[in-house]
């Protein structure tokens, strides 16, 4: 999780990302053939967090749909909701659709398009702040 996390906060290098997505996504896909779910129960909270995401910035699209349908049969307290969120709005960007939860932010900071309701109760379910909260932290002055 540092190593992916220090990667995205340095200058943009693509193929380093692409790089080490690929390589992370064969470390994640071996675990969980292996293992099944690094569940909060069995890694910790930072474990688990960082098993999604790697999940989340995987190249492999049809290894997130695999991740997100096992993160969907867990109870909360083996896989936090907020990750099947945002896992699911990253999914869906990358196919063209509307998001869910408005969790994928755009460069002039508000989310990509979202599907129609009430998205602050989606939010809500899975333990959300209201999205005008979130947004706060993309608005660059």
């Amino acid at each position: 999780m540092a190593a992916d996390r220090q990667l995205r906060t340095g200058p943009l290098d693509a193929a380093a990302w692409l790089a080490f997505d690929t390589g992370s996504t064969a470390l994640l896909r071996d675990s969980l053939a292996a293992h099944g779910w690094p569940s909060c129960l069995l890694v910790g909270e930072d474990g688990a967090t960082a098993a999604w995401l790697l999940a989340q910035h995987s190249p492999d699209l049809a290894f997130q749909r695999e991740v997100l349908a096992l993160l969907l049969t867990l109870p909360p307290e083996e896989a936090d909701p907020r990750h099947a969120a945002y896992l699911h709005d990253r999914i869906c960007i990358r196919g063209g659709r509307a998001q869910r939860y408005g969790t994928q932010i755009k460069l002039d900071g508000q989310p990509f398009e979202l599907e129609a309701g009430d998205v602050d109760g989606r939010r809500a379910a899975v333990g959300m702040e209201p999205l005008a909260d979130y947004l706060l932290r993309f608005t660059f002055s």
